[in-house]
């Protein structure tokens, strides 16, 4: 019996090195058809492509690795998908993409990855994008790792294609990448349980743009110079943490038409509006930094429900922004023109934060007295307010307000 046993194993050894033995690299050179190597290739093949441009179309139909050797450049020559990925685990990496179509209507990417190539791996791509710059399309569990993506910088944003496109996928991985230029960073559409994170994005619209995508981690993430940084739209159980949204021109995080979900750990830093809430209800944020921004927070449209606790409104030209016909009540937040007591040493202050929403509201009715800021009529309809019944509006309250900062 045990002869037997030994035997199996060792049939089984060699039938698994003759798999291996199989497994062949086919090497292209700059000039050779790619596609003609990729459709001569079986399951567990390596094409390598040799230094050079390299120039067409490719679709990758079977489990292979495609990469390119050091200077290595597949070239679409402006017109469609340069790589189009149909076959499930295909390893697409260091790899120059250029020369994709511009026809957003059509899908024109860098690189297209179908919903048959389940858990495929892109990685180490340099991609510059006329159109998309990769499309996951309706994919479960692929990757796109450690890749720097180059969009276009011409005409409106709205005309451009988005860096990467996540569209009704599940468990994907987005990790490590670069993305400059074109519509959005990222941009998650009905895609759900996957993961965002340690990605830079610079000069595109939103960096990381969430519609109608639930359960995903926004993790680590940097967006810098953009439009807006983190948005999150009509998406449930999203959890933001660790991110850095800073120099954006409108906003560094916004919130619209969420529930559910979690933000911590975040900083908003010379953002144009720190926090935009607009219809978000149901939400955790604690232990954010919002500094050093033109608004610290604008709360719109039904806000409610949410717990907003332990987070540090530092510097901030204006701390919020609040239009409301109720108070909008707080408790344990950090806010930096705040003047009160801590008389008993508990860490709080002896009495609430009141935000001015007179001045904001009138702004916000008749945006010329602006002009009236700091200007001692202006000061004085202020103290009234803080006295007269009848000329108090709806404002943000922390009922707690801390006096020292939990987290920088």
């Amino acid at each position: 019996m045990l002869s037997r046993l030994v035997g199996l194993a060792a049939a089984g050894a060699v039938t698994f090195a003759a798999g291996l033995s199989l497994a062949a690299t086919l090497t292209v050179a700059p000039g050779q058809s790619v596609q003609a190597a990729l459709d001569k290739a079986r399951d567990g093949d390596t094409v390598q492509l040799g230094a050079g441009v390299h120039r067409g179309h490719v679709v990758v139909r079977q489990r292979i690795v495609l990469r390119g050797a050091r200077g290595a450049v597949l070239d679409g020559g402006g017109s469609g998908t340069v790589v189009r990925v149909e076959a499930p685990g295909v390893v697409v990496e260091d790899l120059n993409i250029r020369g994709s179509g511009r026809d957003l209507g059509a899908h024109d990417a860098g690189v297209y990855v179908a919903k048959s190539a389940t858990a495929s791996v892109l990685r180490r791509l340099t991609i510059h994008a006329l159109g998309f710059g990769v499309w996951i399309h309706e994919n479960e569990r692929s990757q796109l790792l450690d890749s720097h993506i180059t969009g276009s910088l011409e005409g409106n944003r709205p005309d451009r294609g988005n860096g990467i496109q996540l569209f009704d996928g599940d468990r994907l991985l987005v990790r490590g990448n670069t993305v400059i230029g074109g519509r959005d960073g990222v941009y998650v559409d009905a895609t759900d349980d996957s993961t965002i994170e340690h990605n830079r994005f610079e000069q595109t619209r939103y960096a990381v743009h969430t519609m109608y995508s639930h359960r995903n981690v926004l993790r680590g993430n940097h967006a810098k110079g953009n439009l807006s940084g983190i948005a999150m739209m009509f998406s449930r159980n999203t959890t933001a943490t660790g991110n850095w949204s800073e120099d954006n021109t409108e906003s560094g995080f916004f919130m619209r038409d969420v529930e559910d979900c979690v933000v911590t750990g975040n900083h908003s830093l010379r953002n144009g509006i720190g926090l935009f809430f607009y219809g978000a209800t149901s939400n955790t944020l604690e232990k954010n930094v919002f500094a050093h921004n033109a608004t610290g927070m604008k709360v719109w449209g039904g806000s409610v429900r949410n717990r907003v606790r332990g987070n540090a409104f530092v510097g901030n030209g204006i701390p919020v922004f609040f239009v409301a016909t109720q108070d909008l009540v707080l408790s344990g937040n950090y806010w930096s023109d705040y003047f009160g007591w801590d008389q008993d040493g508990d860490g709080f202050g002896d009495r609430p934060y009141r935000v001015d929403s007179f001045t904001t509201r009138l702004v916000h009715r008749f945006p010329s007295a602006g002009l009236l800021l700091r200007s001692p009529a202006i000061e004085l309809l202020s103290h009234l307010e803080q006295r007269m019944p009848l000329l108090r509006v709806a404002t943000v309250v922390d009922d707690a307000p801390l006096v020292r900062a939990e987290v920088q």
